[in-house]
């Protein structure tokens, strides 16, 4: 029995939450985002984004299959509208290796998401 991909994606996204809540600059450094800068709103964006991905997380973990199901879901369409983000960011002149990292994370998150739905929608293999 390997790895359970919705539990991954729980447990990532969680540690991205709470990384991102505590120290918006070691996130930005993490995630290859640069410096943070002295603009107090850089870090309330990033806490805001560490609240989404923590609250996410936990939806994945939770026992219930229906809630661990619509996080599974609602995360898929949220990176996913972060691919999109980043690409507009992209013709906005933003870095390109930012960019890179940013849409590499969420097209990955996405994959994740999907991977781990297909699994729980198939009958259990014994």
């Amino acid at each position: 029995m390997g790895l359970d991909p919705a539990k991954v994606l729980g447990v990532l996204r969680t540690g991205v939450g709470v990384l991102s809540w505590v120290s918006p600059a070691a996130s930005w450094r993490t995630f290859g985002l640069g410096s943070i800068g002295a603009d107090p709103s850089s870090g309330l964006v990033t806490r805001l984004f560490g609240s989404r991905d923590f609250a996410l997380g936990q939806m994945v973990l939770c026992p219930d299959p229906k809630v661990r199901r619509a996080g599974l879901q609602v995360g898929v369409a949220v990176d996913a509208v972060d691919m999109v983000a980043s690409l507009v960011a992209l013709r906005k002149g933003a870095p390109k290796a930012t960019i890179v990292t940013a849409t590499g994370g969420a097209a990955s998150f996405v994959a994740l998401g999907l991977f781990a739905l297909a699994r729980e929608s198939s009958p259990a293999v014994s």
